[in-house]
Parts: C-alpha cells; structure tokens; sequence
C-alpha cells in the first residue's frame, strides 16, 4: 500500500507567523529575598535567558526611569546616601539580539548601611618635639565605601573649637603663626574627615596621646645650625665661638642644633617644613667639622636637599665644615655651592700656628688654632671667588688646595669653607671674618 505524501514547494509560505520572543532576567538574589546589609560600594551580578535567540546586552537603573545599557553580567555601583543606612531599589532586564527588552525586569531591594571613614598620619613623618613657627603634616584617608567616597578633611590647632575645612584632594599641609601655631607655648594638631554621607571619621592628633610638640620663638635674623659632632672635646668651645662673634652684633640670633638625639630635631619632612624653617630668617650659619665617619661630618644630605631652596627664595649662607675620609669621585656634597667636586688629595694633619693663603685681600688672615686632620679642598666653579687657600709642604699643586670660596665677587649668597671656622681662630680673626661676610657681604643690618 502506498501512502500519501504532500509535497510543498519551497516557495510555499506556511500557515501561521513565527514571534519573537522578549528574554528573561534574573538578579543573583530573587526577589524579596532577605539581603544582609551591604557598604555603599555594592557589586551586583545578573544574567538573562533568550529561548529563541541570544542576549546581547542589558538595562539596569536604580529609578526605572533612567536607564543605563552594557553587555556585562555585573557592576559595582558607587552608591550615595545622606545618613548611616539607606535601601535602593534595582531593576536590571536582558536584551536580545533582535533588540527585544525583557518587558518585566528583575528587581530586588538592597539595604546598605554607611561605614565612617578614618585618616592617619603617614608614617615615619612625626613632628620634632621642638619646632619653629612652621609645621608640615602628612595623612592618609581610607573609607571601606571606596576612597572616592571621602567628601572634606578637618583640622584644628591647639583647640576643636574651630575646624579647617580641606579638599578632598588635599594629603599635605604647611601650617605657621598666622594659621594658629603658637610660638612660645606647646601645640597639638588635630585632624578628622567626612564622607559624602556626612559621617565624619574618629579625630587623630599630631603628636599621638597626649603629647605636644614646642613651637619656639623666631628670635633675630640669623639662624646659627649647631652641625658640631657632641663627641668632640671642642663642642662645647665651637657654639661658644660662634655665639661670641653673633653677640657682638647689633641684632639676635636664633639656634638649631641639629646634632643632638640624632638629629632629632630635622623635621622628618625636610620638603617643605626645613626650607620654611630657614626662609624665617635672612641669614643661615651652618657649622660642623669633619670626622672619621657620617655622624661627626656635617650633615650635606640635608644641605643639599634643603639650601638650594632657600637660596632661591633669597637667603644668605656661610657653611663652614669639612669632609670625610673617602669621597666618590665627581661626587659633588655641597650642590647649594659653586662645587665641581673636592679635590681626592688630602693633607693628612695641619698644625696650629699655620697661616693660611688669602686669597682675596678685603678679607682677613686666618691661623689655624687647633689641629685639623685631613683638608680637601675644592674644584669650584669659573663663577665662584676664591677667598681662601692652604699651603702645604710639599705643595699640592700650584694652586695650592682651596678651603674657602664666594659664589660672586660682588653681593654674594653663599661663602662655604672646608675648614671649621672656630679652629681657625689663631690670629683671633675668625670672628672678624665672620662679621665681616654678615654685615659687608650680606649686608644684614639691624
């Protein structure tokens, strides 16, 4: 038997009409399920389902009126709340690739509460526990809502009475006298931020617990750097020199010692709160020796980094120290002077009673007065002025070994010697020279 079979030609239409049909949505919890409380940066996930085709992409919005599209299966949204704790509403439908919407969107309530920021001070950048009239402080602010969601940082000086309102951006502050920083009297910096939701973190203080730190007095023109290494026998006999040929002036003076503790009283944030320390004061006299190893010689780290600034700014400086045992070579440490380099010879020990070879007659003969070991001297620049040199038997070189230099012959900056002033005392003309550079040379009246 031979059964029927219908044949349709291909260009035959068949009854009826094929639809499209829209996708399907879900959200990675369903709805009115119980949601655990979330922090304000929320990472929502979904997916979709096309019987009939593939999704290409979906809309997601937190009002169902504004919509957002991508082609991902996830966000984080940065969510803002005014408050502790607030509930959004989500609502997230897939798209197809013939671009049908998924007419009923997933949707679902997530609470979130607000967690408080917090700020710290960095570390390592403590303030000294002695300072002068300016002050640097570094901090940090987190929020567990992201970063982005810190809005002002606050700080107070000596009272929260009254707060200082910071950008956002801010990470950095110089304060001084004229910000709230009591000269004479112990001071204490407070500081705190706010979110976006106007929560505000614990305030920290600078110094910690109940610490302060003393804010001296910014006392005459002249601030004297005590670089003198305490182990040596003349340390005491060096401030008094130094002392003796300010006193004499018709102005005050104040001091830094920079030695003592371990430097202890360098700020920790040489860049800016050192050169604004020197910048209160027309003039710096920085003095040290030279020793057997980095803790007896001056500090030229510090020098280097700092005085190139205040220079800039107009200050005068008389440096006066040596240097140590071994130098790389090229190696310039005093960057703040007309330097090449110092020289790789040295003389091993120069004894009292030696005159030194003035090289510029306006300025007075130096003899030393107590034993100095090792001189270097220096390959300065064609710009620089050679005040002083050192003979020695047998001669260097024919130039002999410079110990003293200018930076201009006219209206200097800088005068920088590779010997220590205050053993250079023998015809008693130290303090001469040194009153002469201050009044002539930097003309610093009263």
């Amino acid at each position: 038997m031979i059964s029927a079979v219908t044949l349709y030609n291909c260009t035959d239409v068949p009854e009826g009409m094929l639809t499209n049909s829209a996708p399907e949505t879900y959200l990675s919890l369903f709805p009115d399920s119980i949601i655990s409380p979330h922090i304000t940066r929320l990472k929502i996930t979904w997916w979709g389902d096309d019987p009939d085709g593939l999704v290409k992409g979906y809309r997601f919005s937190f009002d169902s009126t504004n919509w957002t599209y991508k082609e991902g299966n996830d966000s984080t949204f940065q969510l803002v709340i005014v408050g502790n704790d607030s509930t959004f509403r989500f609502w997230v439908a897939a798209v197809d690739d013939k671009g049908n919407i998924d007419p009923t969107p997933a949707s679902n309530l997530f609470p979130v509460y607000n967690s408080p920021p917090s700020v710290s001070f960095n570390g390592g950048t403590s303030i000294p526990d002695t300072s002068f009239p300016v002050a640097t402080f570094a901090w940090t602010g987190t929020d567990p809502d992201g970063d982005g969601s810190i809005s002002k940082y606050y700080y107070a000086l000596n009272d929260t009475s009254t707060w200082n309102e910071l950008s956002a951006t801010t990470s950095t502050i110089t304060l001084r006298q004229a910000n709230g920083i009591v000269p004479g009297q112990n001071n204490k910096l407070y500081m705190k931020v706010k979110d976006i939701a106007g929560v505000y973190s614990p305030v920290v203080t600078m110094p910690d617990s109940g610490r302060t730190w003393f804010v001296r007095p910014v006392t005459g023109k002249i601030l004297l750097i005590d670089d003198y290494p305490a182990s040596l026998s003349d340390n005491s006999a060096a401030a008094q020199f130094y002392r003796g040929a300010l006193d004499t002036l018709p102005f005050l003076f104040s001091e830094l010692d920079i030695k003592v503790n371990n430097g202890s009283n360098i700020p920790k944030i040489k860049n800016p709160m050192f050169i604004e320390t020197l910048k209160l004061f027309e003039c710096v006299i920085w003095y040290g020796f030279r020793g057997n190893n980095n803790n007896e010689n001056p500090n030229y780290q510090l020098a280097t980094e700092t005085l190139p600034f205040y220079l800039a700014a107009g200050g005068k400086v008389f440096f006066s120290g040596g240097f140590g045992n071994t130098i790389d070579q090229g190696f310039n440490p005093v960057e703040f002077a007309p330097v090449d380099s110092v020289t790789f010879y040295q003389a091993t020990t120069v004894f009292t009673t030696t005159p030194v070879i003035v090289y510029d007659q306006n300025y007075p003969e130096l003899t030393v007065s107590s034993t100095i070991d090792r001189i270097r001297g220096l390959v300065y620049k064609p710009s620089a002025r050679v005040v002083y040199k050192m003979p020695f038997n047998p001669t260097y070189d024919t130039t002999k070994i410079t110990i003293s230099i200018k930076d201009a012959a006219v209206n200097p900056k800088v005068f920088l010697m590779t010997v220590p002033l205050n053993r250079m005392n023998g015809s008693s003309n130290a303090a001469i020279f040194l009153r002469r550079i201050l009044g002539t040379d930097f003309n610093i009246h009263n």
